[in-house]
């Protein structure tokens, strides 16, 4: 079964949407099939009650483009985590390509894993890895605290960290997704 340890460790929402057959196919060349396969069978939505949530790439094709300084053609954003660090997929040499998070809070790149399987599979149902890069703990005190996030949405950092704010749930709210990454952009700037 494809990505069996994604689908063990992440449980699709209930409320999520397959990708339209134009959308597949606008993106059949530029990302791997196994990125098609999670848009066609448990689609864009929440993973994990929203520790990581697929989004279409359209929506935040802009967003990704003010981050980096430039359209690139192929990197695709695919997901955005419980506070709002966005993800792409890269699409580099011949057979090479890789994962990359940016970290909106302060403003860094990383690259995460060497494929997009290796993201899904290693990278996402590693205990260390979602504590460390999605913050998975305070995700989980988030959500006890202040409820399960809606489809967009993520918990947002007041202030933001990279402006003295803390990794504590008193200093989160819950906001869009994509108006929160524009905003920190521009205040961080």
């Amino acid at each position: 079964m494809m990505l069996e340890n994604f689908r063990k460790h992440f449980q699709a929402g209930d409320d999520n949407v397959v990708a339209s057959e134009e959308l597949i196919h606008q993106y059949k060349d530029k990302v791997p099939a196994l990125l098609i396969d999670i848009w066609k069978t448990t689609g864009f939505g929440k993973y994990g009650n929203g520790l990581i949530e697929i989004i279409d790439p359209e929506e935040y094709e802009d967003n990704l483009w003010t981050w980096l300084g430039k359209e690139v053609d192929n990197y695709t954003p695919f997901a955005i985590t419980g506070f709002g660090e966005l993800l792409y997929y890269r699409q580099l040499a011949e057979g090479e390509e890789d994962v990359c998070l940016i970290d909106i809070q302060y403003r860094d790149i990383q690259a995460l894993a060497w494929s997009m399987e290796s993201f899904f599979e290693d990278f996402l149902t590693d205990e260390e890895d979602r504590k460390v890069w999605l913050r998975e703990e305070l995700f989980m005190d988030a959500i006890a605290a202040k409820g399960k996030l809606e489809k967009g949405e993520v918990f947002t950092f007041v202030p933001v960290l990279a402006l003295g704010g803390s990794e504590e749930v008193e200093f989160l709210q819950k906001a869009n997704a994509y108006v929160y990454q524009d905003l920190v952009f521009q205040i961080t700037g």
